[in-house]
């Protein structure tokens, strides 16, 4: 981020010093950002397919502390993988729009086939929902070599998540779709489990082969298991098959001195102990129509780092200038007094989020979000 007048840190100290607990000179600002008409604010020049990525740097340079989720615009396509699963791509988004099959015993034939493919993994497969990719790519550069690239065009102000780590769960039941998930589960559960383990250990083995904490203190560990008013899985389902399995995935990249945020949409109220017990160090999105206000669970949880914590459902795409100043005010004052809030929108700023709002809430940041030296 651009220094301010009275900055006393890098982004990077500011970081560090509020995973180890301590006051940082003023509050870091973090956001994924997926908004062409900042983009063009921030930089004065018209975003395109070709120079998007460029853009978008430059705009992450400019205005954040840290961020995530670095990728280009990409054109709009629809793509087929080999094992039959079609995608739809465009802009910033990818979503699943067919699978090689389409009921429970089709998903159950499928899921041997995707578990040996998992457990004769190269070095550096990564399976998301989108498949297996491997974090070298096309590339003949390591993803060290890569990471300082990318490092380099948002520049050196800036923390970046080098890694998005998935715990497994969402892998496959996005994969598998959530009903034909929960049908299988119902019909075998001890496959899907094998399903869930393998996912989860073939992540594990990714960490180990590319945790790097002098790139990044900090991973983003992530699967989405909640909705706006309950959990998307019961407790008992989550005890036994989740929590145990991010457990072992936080405690790897604990073992490389890396601290994690824990990444999930929704009210998670119910099972924020267990996320305890798992050893996370924060969690986001933070999301206030979800019950998940930032100044509640600062208040809960005194020594997570909360990360984000700005409504971006509401308040940033409908909200006054004036509500959106007041909302950050409170969640200053309510998260952020004991140092431990990394602040920006509840995900990221999408394309329905005003301009001026989104300006609104750095400007009132900046103003109000500085500690006493």
């Amino acid at each position: 981020m651009r220094k301010l007048p009275r900055d006393r840190m890098t982004a990077r100290q500011r970081i560090e010093c509020t995973l180890r607990g301590e006051i940082p000179d003023r509050m870091p600002v973090f956001d994924l950002i997926q908004h062409i008409p900042l983009i063009e604010y921030v930089t004065g020049e018209k975003l395109t397919i070709e120079n998007g990525l460029d853009l978008l740097c430059k705009t992450i340079g400019e205005r954040l502390d840290i961020t995530r989720g670095i990728s280009a615009p990409a054109e709009e396509k629809t793509f087929r993988q080999d094992d039959g699963f079609v995608y739809k791509q465009e802009w910033w988004t990818t979503w699943l729009i067919d699978r090689p099959f389409h009921d429970a015993e089709g998903l159950l034939d499928y899921i041997p086939r995707n578990i040996e493919e998992i457990h004769n993994r190269a070095f550096g497969d990564m399976f998301t929902f989108t498949g297996k990719g491997n974090v070298w790519g096309a590339s003949s550069k390591t993803p060290r070599e890569q990471f300082l690239e990318l490092q380099a065009r948002v520049g050196e102000n800036t923390v970046i998540f080098p890694n998005e780590s998935p715990v497994g769960l969402d892998t496959a039941h996005i994969r598998a779709g959530l009903d034909l998930f929960a049908y299988a589960y119902a019909e075998n559960p001890e496959l899907v489990s094998d399903w869930l383990e393998a996912l989860n250990w073939a992540e594990i083995q990714r960490v180990h082969e590319t945790a790097d904490p002098t790139l990044s203190p900090v991973a983003l560990v992530y699967a989405d298991i909640a909705g706006t008013s309950d959990l998307m899985f019961s407790p008992k389902f989550l005890r036994k098959e989740f929590f145990p399995r991010l457990t072992n995935l936080v405690a790897a990249w604990h073992e490389h001195g890396v601290k994690v945020i824990y990444h999930s949409d929704g009210n998670l109220w119910a099972v924020l102990n267990d996320f305890r017990q798992a050893g996370i160090d924060g969690i986001n999105p933070l999301e206030p129509l979800s019950t998940m206000y930032a100044g509640d669970v600062h208040k809960a949880y005194p020594d997570w780092v909360l990360m984000g914590g700005i409504d971006v459902s509401q308040l940033l795409p409908f909200g006054t200038e004036a509500q959106v100043r007041d909302t950050v005010r409170k969640t200053i004052v309510d998260a952020g007094a004991s140092g431990r809030l990394w602040i920006g929108s509840t995900t990221e700023i999408h394309p329905a989020a005003k301009l001026e709002n989104v300006l609104t809430m750095w400007d009132e940041i900046e103003k109000s979000g500085y500690y006493e030296a």
